[in-house]
């Protein structure tokens, strides 16, 4: 028997990324897995149809995870389709490099919207069915750049900060009823962004890899890694941490 067989997860922003990896994987490993994006049909059905082809079993809900009507849509429908929830990603999230003195208060509400209140929403709605069922894993999406910070990205920066603290007030909090609650913070990810960002600064590549010890930036796999780890048993003495997989980024103080 595989490690997640019988469970349900949810993975919101799993249409792509590291959302779709984490899905992909929890798949592989015996899950049925809802796919959540807020636009793309077709990317959701991409995933699935890769997810069967290796014989697992998922569904799409189309629906905008920065919003309550969009998340309850998304527990609604998921119970609805597989009738339990035992594990829950919040995997929503978009860098957006704005300067401080730039960021109007337009960008500030859409880049905290998407990056922390998507999370908020979700895990406290996630919370609630899980509470009654005294069992749950609630994994969170960070980011390196919730940790050091990033020039020209404070709200950004500021986001993904705000998902590591919720982590570890919603790991205080919910422990009491058996939900788990922890947290990812990948480094530099091979995603499309990414790739767009190399292919226009072929410059910021080096830079990167320079100042990662494994001179490397990740695959979307080796974030799925982790958060199979918060999903399977083998974490349960774990919640409200964070994991960071970033290659070493933050333990490097030689970069200069």
């Amino acid at each position: 028997m595989n490690a997640l067989s019988n469970k349900v997860a949810i993975v919101t922003g799993s249409t792509r990324g590291i959302g779709k990896a984490i899905a992909i994987r929890f798949a592989r490993d015996g899950a049925k897995v809802v796919i959540n994006g807020s636009q793309s049909i077709e990317a959701a059905k991409s995933v699935i149809s890769e997810i069967e082809k290796n014989g697992g079993s998922a569904c799409y809900i189309i629906a905008d995870a920065s919003t309550p009507a969009g998340v309850k849509n998304i527990i609604k429908k998921s119970l609805e389709t597989y009738h339990q929830l035992d594990i829950v990603v919040c995997a929503v999230g978009k860098h957006e490099c704005i300067n401080a003195l730039d960021t109007n208060i337009e960008d500030w509400e859409r880049i905290i919207s998407t990056n922390l209140t998507s999370t908020y929403l979700t895990c406290i709605s996630a919370a609630e069915i899980m509470k009654k069922q005294k069992y749950g894993k609630i994994i969170t999406i960070s980011s390196k750049m919730g940790i050091v910070g990033s020039e020209g990205s404070m709200a950004y920066c500021t986001a993904k900060a705000g998902v590591i603290m919720l982590t570890k007030v919603l790991g205080v909090e919910l422990a009491k009823y058996g939900i788990q609650v922890n947290c990812i913070a990948p480094g530099v990810t091979a995603t499309k962004p990414t790739f767009e960002l190399f292919e226009n600064s072929p410059e910021t590549e080096k830079r990167m890899n320079k100042r990662i010890p494994l001179n490397r930036i990740a695959k979307p796999e080796e974030i799925a890694a982790a958060a199979f780890f918060l999903a399977i048993e083998d974490s349960n003495y774990m919640t409200g941490t964070t994991i960071v997989v970033d290659g070493g980024w933050i333990a490097n103080s030689d970069y200069f």
